[in-house]
């Protein structure tokens, strides 16, 4: 007999008064109210009614037992709408992981505006540069980037940005622009440390990968964008991320051609749930449409259309 069984069945007859108006309100027989009842006395050691062909009433046990489970049954009562109403809005606390590599100017800067939006939530933004276990450290969401492998995780892509190559005007009349992937031996590449760069193919969905070398190597955006603005090298970065540079003329980026561009997918990923929280499920809808504001829809068309 689970710890909760006959609960329920006792706290309806004692509030309604009778075994019978009990069986009414439940659906069931009285006989197996009785029998509820009847076994749960047998499971605790003790006379919780006094039952006679008149009356119904409480022994000193059974009101102090009553209190008990009146007072849970109103807390679970409180739990299930206090769920019921976090499905319909965010609220609670949201814990996300998310990638270091370009900072506020992407993925943070839209949490923030989402906390903004929705002040009941409580966010936990964790950035790093490594891909977090969403399971073993109890992440509600992370964002990923570009092909995903296998796993029992979902994901949900959230649309994407354009990576370019960019260098100073100096930097290119000093060494010249690369015209295809292999020019861009000659050239100082500053890159992660995996140092590969990846470009899209212009006539397939494939995704060219271009061993590059340099004198700058950095997981970091902000160190890899300070040097490009240095004269150090090429860098390829995302064109939102370096929109003020080349505003100002410190950056110029390398005419459209080709093969010089990267169309980089972001993912919401999450555990696999059936009932997906409010909270995880606005900030997915969110996202969708906050990045898809911060870019030109129609630069962005052709190569979306391709993945």
């Amino acid at each position: 007999m689970g710890r909760w069984e006959g609960i329920e069945e006792y706290i309806c007859v004692v509030d309604s008064g009778s075994f019978t108006a009990a069986s009414e309100q439940l659906g069931v027989s009285k006989s197996y109210v009785s029998k509820q009842v009847s076994q749960l006395e047998d499971r605790l050691g003790v006379r919780l009614l006094q039952r006679t062909t008149r009356r119904l009433t409480l022994t000193e046990a059974g009101n102090t037992f009553f209190a008990y489970c009146k007072d849970m049954a109103d807390q679970f009562d409180q739990a299930e709408s206090t769920l019921s109403d976090m499905q319909q809005s965010p609220k609670g606390t949201l814990r996300l992981g998310l990638n270091s590599r370009y900072g506020t100017q992407y993925m943070a800067a839209a949490v923030a505006e989402f906390a903004r939006k929705y002040p009941e939530l409580t966010v936990e933004a964790h950035s790093s540069f490594e891909d977090v276990d969403l399971l073993t450290e109890n992440y509600d969401l992370t964002i990923r980037y570009d092909k995903l492998e296998d796993s029992s995780l979902v994901a949900r892509r959230l649309g994407g940005h354009l990576l370019c190559l960019c260098a100073t005007a100096d930097y290119w009349a000093t060494n010249g622009k690369p015209t295809c992937p292999k020019d861009l031996d000659k050239h100082n590449c500053l890159t992660t440390p995996d140092r590969y760069w990846l470009f899209n193919s212009p006539d397939s969905r494939d995704i060219t990968k271009v061993k590059v070398s340099g004198s700058w190597i950095s997981e970091d955006g902000a160190n890899l964008l300070a040097a490009a603005k240095a004269g150090i090298g090429i860098a390829q970065l995302p064109e939102f991320y370096i929109k003020e540079e080349v505003a100002r003329g410190d950056l110029v980026i390398l005419e459209p051609q080709d093969w010089c561009r990267y169309y980089r997918i972001a993912w919401a990923v999450y555990p696999n749930t059936r009932h997906l929280s409010a909270k995880v499920r606005y900030f997915i809808d969110f996202l969708v449409i906050y990045l898809h504001s911060l870019h030109d829809v129609d630069a962005l068309a052709s190569l979306q259309d391709r993945w």
